[in-house]
């Protein structure tokens, strides 16, 4: 490696590895882990993309009694309201026309807007200037002889008729003067809120610290107003990406770590050398970077559930770095380049075949399941490569010069070195 043209071989390489890492992604969505030629996954991505109360929070409020739960969730909505700092655009905590009574009148405009041509047109038709006066005399004589107080109050507010829906419409809407039940449990005693964010939350790094901000303003306004048996949950794609995300980071966090310090331990145990032990774990966080840099490279967006390649390929590429310095320990008067002469073979088809093992589950029809695979596969090869060519010249610098050494021979053979015995103390510069 101390070739100059392996030093701007390696320079040129970086290039692309920093673009990788300029262009890599984490995504925590759930839907992108499913098929994409499902109908329902590619439904429920639209609705969540062009659809603003996809990105709505839901807090549920839970209390002893009806009046403390009524009263934690409108203190809530308030102080969010009244806080310019907290990044919401909306709140909603009760049924939009009782709080704003002005946009029943759009509500209505829309409910009509969505029923079917040949309704719409009728109820239309009967609004021509030509028919109004036949429909206010029959609203007239309809208040002189009704004796129901609901048609009095309807009809007196609005004679044209305009909030007498379609039987099929006003069976599932509620009325204007209830609703509460959207809002509220029959007992009164569990609530709900909307809380909708003033921007697109993006990413899982966006929905978590927005998440911090609602939940920890949240928690201290219900300690200011000594609320207390009252609790709070979240719910919504904010507070699911938020708790999926961090979760998966921080298991993958574990496993990755685990495995390097159950590696590490290991050859401990085996070699007892301090040196080799450490320089293997540099190399495979090298491999583990450089296999990310090229994922961003290639995917540009790494889902969370993809990462779990680290563990496995820390598990794989530790057994090519484990196999020579065997041999080189093994047959102490064999140059490094013998041994990899030897060795590399054997590596690069146990290489192939785990590659071709992972390639394969890009064919399975899931996007993160494939996306692993991949990963896997690049990082192996990656690995391979590292571990041939950089693991042992700086364990044994004075074995890379080339000269004549003894015919290569496997650990364990008849004729093998007695340092094949591993407790064997052999000298590791």
């Amino acid at each position: 490696m101390t070739n100059p043209r392996w030093r701007w071989l390696l320079l040129l390489l970086l290039v692309p590895l920093i673009v990788g890492v300029l262009r890599l992604r984490f995504d925590a969505e759930i839907l992108d882990l499913m098929p994409a030629n499902i109908p329902a996954v590619e439904g429920l991505k639209r609705y969540q993309k062009h659809f603003a109360n996809a990105q709505d929070l839901i807090i549920t409020v839970e209390a002893n009694d009806s009046e403390s739960a009524s009263r934690a969730a409108e203190l809530l909505a308030t102080s969010f309201r009244g806080n310019s700092y907290l990044p919401i655009s909306e709140v909603t905590w009760q049924p939009p026309w009782i709080e704003h009574p002005e946009q029943a009148p759009e509500l209505i405009a829309f409910l009509w807007l969505n029923q079917p041509p040949e309704t719409f047109q009728q109820f239309a038709d009967k609004l021509t200037p030509d028919k109004l006066p036949d429909v206010l005399n029959a609203t007239r004589e309809q208040l002189a002889t009704t004796l129901s107080p609901m048609d009095i109050a309807q009809l007196s507010y609005d004679p044209f008729g305009f909030t007498r829906l379609p039987e099929n419409v006003a069976g599932m809407a509620p009325g204007f003067a209830q609703g509460q039940q959207l809002f509220s449990s029959s007992d009164g005693t569990f609530r709900i809120l909307f809380v909708r964010p003033a921007y697109d939350l993006g990413d899982y790094k966006q929905c978590i610290a927005w998440m911090d901000v609602i939940q920890s303003a949240a928690a201290s306004t219900l300690k200011e107003a000594n609320l207390r048996g009252v609790k709070l949950g979240y719910t919504g794609r904010p507070a699911f990406v938020s708790e999926i995300s961090q979760s998966m980071r921080r298991e993958m966090i574990l496993s990755s770590v685990g495995t390097a310090l159950t590696i590490a331990l290991l050859f401990w145990f085996a070699h007892r050398r301090w040196r080799p032990m450490l320089w293997l774990l540099t190399l495979l966080a090298i491999v583990l970077a450089a296999t990310m840099a090229i994922g961003g490279l290639i995917f540009g967006t790494i889902h969370v559930i993809s990462m779990g390649f680290a563990a496995i390929l820390l598990g794989l590429a530790v057994d090519y770095a484990v196999v020579h310095y065997q041999e080189a320990i093994a047959h102490p008067k064999l140059t490094v380049p013998q041994i990899r002469r030897a060795i590399a073979p054997a590596i690069f088809w146990a290489a192939t075949t785990t590659i071709a093992a992972f390639v394969v589950l890009n064919f399975g029809g899931l996007p993160g399941l494939a996306q692993l695979g991949s990963l896997v596969a690049i990082g192996v090869a990656l690995s391979a490569f590292v571990m041939i060519f950089a693991y042992l010249p700086p364990l044994f610098p004075e074995r890379m010069k080339p000269g004549v050494g003894q015919a290569f021979q496997p650990a364990g053979s008849p004729d093998s070195s007695l340092a094949t015995n591993v407790g064997v103390p052999v000298r590791c510069s």
